[in-house]
């Protein structure tokens, strides 16, 4: 009687999710939306599946995650990948709304590993699947939400230094723009000064010589006009 009971309350609540990304994914792939421009897509060496090992098409849900997942990696431009441990509904709630008010507008997006990788497959960012183990999220950035002030750099290391404070949360990698970041990279990528400190330095380092070669310059005068004073 109460398995009865519980599938009875159950399967309403499935066929609601499914029936609401049957129609996202139809929108998302109606006349309509064909008329406005296509999200980019990876580039692959070889077209995705489309069917199961048991020759059946693909879900209406695989399909559509496969579009988010893909159209996450095409569009943001940095992607942070994440492990979550035992992280409570609170923490989950809290560590999402840090990332959106003081990370530049970040979002967090638990991901199904498997998915993710058939995602990445025969890109060039296949490096990046591995990893994908376990209970995985990515941090990402959506294009459409950021202004004129938005620093990618300065993104990466305030969602990077957020994840730190959350110990329930380890960095695995990352990818920002076609660069992928491992740990040790990710350390060196946050230590990286500030694009307008860097340039800076490259204007003194350019600088300095044709400083140095004036001066030297205008030594020789200097020392030719003492020693004929002194003749």
């Amino acid at each position: 009687m109460f398995a009865a009971v519980y599938s009875a309350t159950r399967r309403p609540l499935g066929l609601v999710r499914r029936a609401a990304l049957q129609c996202r994914f139809m929108a998302s792939s109606s006349p309509a939306g064909n008329q406005q421009a296509k999200p980019p897509r990876l580039e692959r060496s070889h077209p995705p599946k489309t069917m199961t090992t048991y020759k059946k098409p693909f879900t209406m849900r695989k399909q559509f995650l496969f579009s988010e997942y893909e159209g996450q990696f095409t569009t943001s431009p940095a992607i942070l990948v994440v492990q979550h441990h035992n992280l409570s509904g609170a923490e989950q709630l809290e560590f999402r709304r840090d990332l959106k008010l003081s990370a530049q507008g970040a979002r967090l997006m638990i991901v199904r590993s498997k998915m993710v990788k058939a995602v990445l497959r025969n890109t060039r960012f296949t490096n990046l699947g591995c990893l994908f183990t376990g209970p995985t999220a990515i941090v990402y950035w959506r294009n459409a939400e950021q202004g004129t002030e938005f620093d990618s750099v300065l993104a990466v290391k305030q969602a990077m230094d957020l994840a730190k404070r959350q110990r329930k949360i380890v960095v695995m990698g990352a990818k920002y723009d076609e660069t992928l970041l491992n740990p040790a990279m990710m350390k060196d990528f946050v230590n990286l000064p500030h694009i307008d400190q860097l340039r800076a330095q490259v204007l003194g380092v350019i600088q300095s010589p044709a400083q140095q070669l004036s001066s030297v310059l205008q030594r020789i005068p200097q020392r030719l006009v003492g020693v004929l004073q002194q003749k």
